[in-house]
């Protein structure tokens, strides 16, 4: 027996059970059918709640290997699974799959025939189809409901439940009837849902909406340790050099999401000047030219490819080692699908954002004309509209954060973390690409807007307007190892005390010290502290001396060392 929790669907409460173990015969079905010695996490757990028929809703992150969980069970004889998707290419892709590996499958929509219709239907009828895939829009057509009424359904597969939700991220009218159709179905199938984007809050939303009974809930958690995230505030006049830099710098596959059609084409005609093997991919293409493109990025050419959201669903490529976004998403839930396309594979990967105020500014407009635009009701619709616009805040605020950018998206997706630093994004280390340091960059940009009295330019000198004589030319910042801790400590100080200190006491706390000051007010647990130990005095002193020049740090009136963009209280 195994123990497990489930979302009781009327107290709302989380309750737990035993199921009985079918650990072995699944793991004796996935080495037969796909060649795999063990399960990812959440995978066993969810096979073994299909096969004790109990409903599920399983969160798991984008390349967690979803599929696996009702497919296996979908295999044994005599069952039909029915699977229920918005995105065609995935359920193409996911028939072709199975149909390789010997397993019965279909799939129905716009572009097949009425004869093609009948056959799988009398292949359903006569037990020969273990699995069926269709789009939520499928399941009231007249025909499509007169084969439900006829056919034993054993299991019915939900894939991206959140587009149940009325306010949320990726909302799809269709879904809204799944759980009507269920019940009007002459026996009630085991019912399970996945998603890589529900939050804590709207997990119970899902079972509801869907009408799920009891269901085990499975979550394996949003982090994705193997993907650096950063974020550079960068215009867009200047996007297109760094971005083929990138991609001439970087190795492996890697795809650049754009917010527009004509942002795809510019950029993927800029990439291809420029030697790189790239291409332009978004919905209006014809199903030809979709397939070949997504075909030949599979088997390694085109290199690059310059997109819409339209693609990278259900386009299973396990090597993509860098993902770019030009342009901010409307949501964080949007941006996460989109930076899990990389490193699927579990090896290291890159996630970039470049973003600006006005790419903000543009998506507010956007959202306030067409959120919610697919409700009637107008209460709703506004609901919609607000849910909409407080996504793209938490958006705005991944993007301007200072802190750690993992924590903020765990945070957000409602995972504890234990550490304050990731060590693995733009906001904890600071790794050179293409010369950038994507927190120069954002520090420099808030002080002058705050500061109103410095002016900086691209080489990265930065000086202060007077009517004294004019200072002598400082050269470009360049960052060193010790930066960070200095910036940290000297920033998260006056956080805590409002205050700052000199260079002594400054360069003791980098190095670990304590004392006066120190200790007893909790320094100890300031970012940067004790980060510099074993570095000698001179050497720090130095660093600070530079990061004062630059704008990154700066004295008060007592010679203190305060943050660069805050005053003393």
């Amino acid at each position: 027996m195994m123990n497990v929790n489930y979302l009781d669907t009327e107290s709302g409460t989380i309750l737990q059970d035993e199921l009985r173990d079918w650990s072995q015969a699944a793991l004796n079905q996935l080495d037969k059918a796909y060649g795999y010695k063990s399960f990812r996490p959440g995978q066993l757990e969810a096979v073994n709640a299909i096969l004790n028929r109990r409903d599920l809703i399983a969160v798991m992150p984008t390349g967690s290997g979803k599929s696996v969980c009702y497919q296996l069970p979908a295999m044994r004889a005599g069952h039909l699974t029915l699977v229920v998707s918005p995105l065609r290419a995935l359920m193409r892709d996911q028939v072709k799959a199975l149909q390789a590996r010997g397993v019965a499958a279909a799939l129905i929509d716009s572009g097949v025939t009425p004869k093609q219709r009948r056959n799988i239907y009398d292949m359903a009828h006569g037990g020969g189809l273990r699995i069926l895939y269709v789009a939520p829009e499928r399941l009231f057509a007249d025909d499509f409901t007169a084969f439900a009424q006829s056919t034993r359904v054993d299991l019915i597969a939900i894939d991206e439940a959140h587009c149940v939700l009325q306010w949320g991220h990726d909302f799809r009218p269709g879904y809204m009837r799944i759980g009507e159709f269920i019940a009007g179905l002459p026996s009630r199938p085991v019912v399970a849902a996945f998603t890589a984007t529900a939050t804590k809050r709207q997990v119970p939303e899902i079972a509801q909406d869907l009408g799920l009974e009891q269901p085990i809930m499975i979550g394996t958690g949003f982090d994705r340790p193997n993907i650096r995230f950063d974020s550079i505030e960068l215009k867009p006049s200047a996007r297109r050099k760094f971005i083929t830099k990138w991609a001439q710098n970087h190795e492996g596959s890697g795809i650049v999401y754009c917010t527009t059609i004509r942002r795809c084409d510019e950029l993927a005609e800029c990439l291809q000047d420029a030697g790189i093997d790239a291409e332009a991919f978004y919905a209006p293409l014809t199903d030809k030219e979709k397939a070949r493109i997504q075909d030949g990025f599979l088997t390694g050419s085109p290199h690059v490819i310059c997109a819409t959201t339209a693609f990278g669903m259900g386009v299973d490529k396990p090597d993509v080692r860098w993902v770019l976004n030009n342009g901010p998403c409307e949501s964080l839930e949007s941006f996460y699908q989109e930076a899990g396309r990389a490193g699927r594979d579990g090896k290291p990967a890159r996630s970039v954002v470049l973003w600006t105020d006005s790419d903000f500014i543009n998506w507010r407009y956007r959202l306030q004309d067409h959120a919610g635009g697919a409700l009637d009701d107008p209460e709703l619709k506004e609901r919609a509209e607000r849910a909409a616009l407080g996504r793209l805040d938490a958006m705005q605020q991944y993007c301007e954060t200072d802190e750690c950018l993992r924590r903020v998206l765990l945070d957000y997706f409602g995972e504890d973390q234990d550490r304050e630093h990731c060590d693995n994004c733009g906001n904890c280390t600071y790794v050179a690409d293409c010369d950038v340091n994507p927190q120069e960059l954002r520090r420099r940009s808030r002080s002058t807007r705050r500061r109103g009295g410095t002016k900086t330019d691209t080489g990265g000198r930065t000086g202060r307007k007077s009517g004294t004589e004019p200072e002598e030319e400082q050269q470009p910042y360049e960052p060193q190892p010790e930066d960070e801790a200095i910036v940290s400590f000297v920033a998260g100080r006056q956080k805590l005390i409002g205050r700052g200190f000199g260079d002594r006491k400054t360069i003791l706390s980098l190095q670990g010290g304590t004392g006066e000051d120190i200790d007893d007010q909790g320094l100890d647990q300031v970012g940067g502290y004790g980060e510099l130990a074993g570095t000698d005095e001179q050497t720090i002193k130095d660093r600070i001396e530079t990061l004062v020049a630059a704008g990154l740090i700066k004295r008060g009136i007592y010679h203190t060392l305060l943050d660069g963009k805050e005053t003393e209280s």
